[in-house]
């Protein structure tokens, strides 16, 4: 091949199934064998008596840039893995318990005023600072009156993957590694199923081999840890130190129910329908989510071990349910909360729950999979792996972690509950990032005008939305808008509310739209069958 080097990485083997390992297997694949012959072999080991977490279920729009990288079809793999749509969070009973405390966290962002270039959020802080104004993410986005209404985020004479707001998937997480699995094999990517019994380094402690048990030596030239919480490679064989975030997030069980619809047809939108966000609801000691998928939901708790046993969880999380839960298994969970040191050690990039796991508050379990890949690509290496690239890459994962750390410590650390031990430690007894403290100084003087940065998960406007939220205002909005004619931003506060009722009106209902995305792929499954009996 044209413009190789001697010191060109040619065998990747990645160790680990389950979403992680083949998203990983598919992103290098896309990224690196470009060509017609492969420049780069891929080897993924997995053990087949080793089950999968299983548990993230729920997506942020990034999701959405990286499967169009790799090709997929949004309809096929939305209809293959169960997926609907996402266009946010609804938060029940986080900030006091009492009756009628929600709030939502939409994505995308806040519109901007065509003459000031400031964002609508700022003019809205001025008039709740007045006592004026709606809720913060109605006011300021359209999604919410679509989330209330249960509308999907496209037309059907939309192109794949863009919408008329913002929006990320719920999926089924098995279903979804299955559906990458069968793909990247049918695209050359080698399969080992085997269980690794030796990791052999050398002596500059770089990987050279690991010793399976049917398939003697795996050799490679980069190694990729997907081996989940166990950090097969990263921590036990390389011997890198796990950073425990215990004493800022509590929480680290979780007990999980998957329950069927109550009723015979999910796409029934006279019968409920299916919700397009999903729902965060405080409990005694942790939270729970519920992810709407197509034919079952997704129910979780992740509460803190402790302040209460599994056995409590799980009797107060199934109280919580109600009678559809009574005799449905129940799932227990133990999380390791943090992250590894370095994510990028010798010759070993830890991707997914090996290089750390924050939880799933705001979905951010499979993004992190696609940052470190993606983080991996752009600071791709030689066999002489440099210690600026490897630098480079632990610096950035070490920054998103934090940066996603300090989101999550947020929406505990405001809260006003002190009903249970769990909340009132979240009040007094949290060890608050540093990080976090000077953010929150700052913006409880005055919320920031900050244009959006590089490689950042969580905007401004994010921040916004859980600090209104949760009644943590600013003691001044920006002093600049003294200077600006209110006029401008009342158009535009009503140009959001316009195109919300505009919408909510044209747009199809979500469980609509998903029986049109599974007639569809049938119709071209079907297309495809009768072409290929034809053309035998």
């Amino acid at each position: 091949m044209q413009g190789q080097t001697p010191h060109r990485i040619e065998n990747i083997v990645i160790v680990g199934g389950g979403t992680a390992g083949w998203l990983a297997a598919a992103y290098l694949n896309q990224a690196l064998n470009r060509g017609a012959q492969p420049a780069c072999r891929i080897t993924l080991v997995e053990s087949s008596d080793i089950p999968t977490i299983g548990v993230g279920e729920a997506t942020i729009p990034t999701l959405l840039n990286t499967f169009q990288f790799l090709d997929i079809s949004e309809s096929d793999w939305m209809v293959k893995c169960g997926a609907t749509f996402k266009l946010g969070i609804k938060f029940v009973n986080w900030l006091d318990g009492s009756t009628g405390d929600e709030f939502w966290h939409p994505f995308g962002l806040a519109p901007v005023t065509a003459n000031t270039s400031i964002p609508l959020s700022h003019f809205w802080l001025k008039k709740r600072l007045k006592g004026q104004g709606e809720p913060f993410a109605t006011s300021c986005s359209a999604a919410v009156r679509l989330c209330k209404n249960k509308k999907s985020p496209r037309f059907s004479s939309d192109p794949p993957y863009i919408g008329h707001a913002d929006y990320a998937y719920h999926l089924d997480a098995g279903r979804l590694a299955a559906y990458l699995k069968e793909r990247t094999k049918a695209r050359g990517i080698s399969h080992v199923v085997d269980h690794v019994l030796d990791v052999r380094l050398d002596e500059q402690r770089f990987i050279r081999q690991l010793i399976t048990a049917n398939h003697g030596p795996i050799e490679g030239d980069l190694f990729i840890d997907c081996s989940g919480f166990r950090g097969l490679l990263i921590n036990q064989a390389l011997g890198e130190p796990f950073t425990s975030y215990a004493d800022s997030l509590l929480c680290d069980r979780a007990v999980a129910v998957s329950m069927p619809y109550s009723h015979d047809d999910p796409y029934d939108e006279k019968r409920g329908g299916i919700n397009p966000y999903t729902t965060a609801t405080a409990l005694g000691s942790g939270w729970a989510w519920h992810t709407p998928l197509v034919g079952r939901s997704g129910n979780g708790y992740v509460y803190a071990g402790s302040f209460i046993s599994p056995e409590e969880a799980e009797k107060e999380f199934k109280q919580y349910l109600g009678e559809k839960a009574v005799g449905i298994e129940a799932k227990h969970l133990t999380m390791r909360v943090g992250k590894t040191q370095r994510s990028w050690v010798s010759n070993c990039v830890s991707i997914g729950l090996a290089g750390g796991f924050i939880e799933p508050l705001e979905s951010t379990g499979i993004y992190l999979i696609e940052a470190g890949l993606k983080n991996l690509v752009r600071n791709f290496p030689d066999k002489r792996f440099q210690p600026a690239t490897i630098n480079a890459y632990n610096h950035l994962m070490t920054r998103q972690y934090e940066e996603i750390r300090d989101f999550i410590v947020m929406h505990y650390c405001l809260t006003q509950r002190d009903d249970t031990p769990f909340w009132q430690a979240n009040k007094a007894d949290l060890a608050l990032p540093q990080s976090l403290q000077h953010k929150l100084e700052q913006w409880y003087v005055m919320w920031p005008n900050n244009p959006l940065r590089v490689d950042e998960v969580f905007t401004d406007f994010n921040h916004m939305c859980i600090l209104a939220g949760m009644n943590r205002l600013p003691q001044q909005s920006l002093p600049i808008l003294d200077y600006y004619d209110d006029n401008e931003a009342d158009l535009l506060f009503s140009k959001v509310r316009t195109r919300a009722k505009i919408l909510q009106k044209r747009l199809p209902a979500h469980s609509d739209d998903l029986k049109r995305l599974r007639l569809k792929t049938l119709l071209a499954t079907s297309t495809n069958w009768f072409a290929q009996q034809a053309s035998a």
